[in-house]
């Protein structure tokens, strides 16, 4: 077993048992907990990469504070979440507006890039992993979101192993060199095998259209999420996002895939009508 394999596994064990834990016994504020932690480490992480002006950690702060209470809020006022995001929006251009007045020329202008920045990391960073919270609270919604990990992890890990075995067609060379179509089939078997065995052993009333369909649009988001953080390391000639999980990169690294394909496995579940 290689080294990196060896370091992956040893972090990734107690990592499955501590968010397993809270999806299982801690119910929805285990979903707020797992929800506000991955949002603020990869806006953390983020934040290092895209702000650059001497106020950077004044920035990261302060989008650290904003996605920590964004999940709280959702929690505590349900059924808010578009109200909230717009309201954080406007905090972030008051901020930026007020603090313009620090800047002049090209840091004028670098400090309205960061202003774009900051708001797409909210929403990406902050909002999205909100539907966390909202597919567990839901009917039956520790199998679903129990279900939702697994399957991330299963498009993952099987497309690692099936890249490493038969990769040969690059799926994304500029931007992601090493991510292979028969990579991409790997973790999309993978994925499909891991939702009948759920079906079978756990969830014995999702209906065998879900078991298919609802993997198979998973398979085309987690990529898209990936490509979408290794677009930004490359922009920014970035390796890794950070160095705070050993073997599997930062926390942008691991959670990317899961970032966006959240709100699709909830709006996709609605849609199925299984979590009635």
């Amino acid at each position: 077993m290689n080294t990196n394999l060896k370091q992956r596994i040893q972090v990734a064990v107690p990592g499955v048992a501590l968010l397993l834990g809270l999806i299982l016994f801690a119910g929805s504020f285990g979903a707020v907990i797992i929800s506000a932690v991955i949002s603020i480490m990869m806006i953390y992480e983020f934040s290092h990469i895209v702000f650059s002006l001497p106020d950077q950690k004044e920035k990261r702060n302060l989008l650290m504070g904003l996605s920590w209470l964004l999940s709280f809020s959702i929690f505590w006022i349900p059924s808010t979440e578009f109200g909230l995001l717009v309201t954080f929006f406007l905090l972030l251009t008051v901020y930026f507006l007020y603090t313009s007045e620090r800047f002049n020329g090209e840091e004028l202008k670098t400090h309205f890039q960061e202003f774009m920045a900051a708001f797409f990391g909210l929403f990406y960073l902050g909002f999205l992993t909100t539907f966390l919270i909202g597919l567990r609270q839901a009917s039956q919604g520790k199998h679903w979101t129990v279900l939702f990990f697994f399957l991330v992890w299963a498009m993952d890990t099987g497309g690692y192993f099936a890249g490493l075995k038969f990769g040969k067609k690059k799926l994304f060379p500029h931007i992601s060199p090493k991510k292979t179509w028969e990579g991409w089939y790997g973790g999309v078997l993978a994925a499909v095998l891991v939702t009948v065995l759920y079906k079978l052993i756990f969830f014995k009333s999702l209906s065998w259209f879900a078991v298919f369909s609802v993997p198979c649009l998973i398979a085309i988001v987690e990529p898209i999420g990936d490509l979408a953080e290794s677009f930004l390391k490359r922009a920014f000639d970035k390796k890794d996002s950070g160095q705070l999980l050993p073997g599997h990169g930062g926390f942008l690294d691991r959670f990317d895939g899961v970032v966006l394909s959240l709100p699709v496995m909830y709006a996709a579940t609605r849609i199925f009508g299984v979590l009635d």
